[in-house]
């Protein structure tokens, strides 16, 4: 399954890169590998974290290709766009899965080395957003 996911996502990721120009799939991997967990199912929701978010994949869609628990934990990590991201974060404590990806996510997200210009008014505003959705994450593990 975890090959399967590597594929799926390398392949929906191919032409994509991050704010710092780097391949977006090596987030996804950095992710997978610093969220603290180790059976094949939360690694899968982990590398496939931003499918549904980034591409044109759909919770259904992965469920039929993997599982209907790997769907639902992508889908718990997208953010809809109808709600706060204070909500957001609250609906990730429901899951500890989902809430140690996150978090992983979060850290991944904040490491400014990664960007190759100046930071901007946005850059910050971003970062205090993940700063407290990650203290309040953190509270809740």
């Amino acid at each position: 399954m975890l090959a399967k996911m590597f594929a799926l996502v390398a392949d929906k990721f191919q032409d994509k890169v991050d704010k710092g120009g780097m391949p977006y799939f090596l987030h996804c991997i950095y992710v997978m590998q610093h969220c603290g967990l180790d059976d094949e199912t939360s690694l899968c929701i982990a590398l496939g974290h931003d499918l549904i978010e980034d591409t044109d994949l759909t919770a259904e869609q992965i469920s039929s290709m993997f599982n209907d628990q790997i769907a639902s934990g992508i889908l718990a990590l997208t953010k809809d766009k109808s709600i706060s991201y204070e909500d957001y974060i609250k609906s990730i404590t429901n899951n500890i899965t989902v809430t140690k990806i996150k978090l992983a996510d979060l850290g991944h997200n904040m490491n400014v080395s990664r960007l190759k210009r100046p930071l901007s008014a946005a850059d910050f505003d971003r970062l205090e957003q993940y700063q407290r959705g990650m203290a309040y994450l953190k509270k809740t593990i």
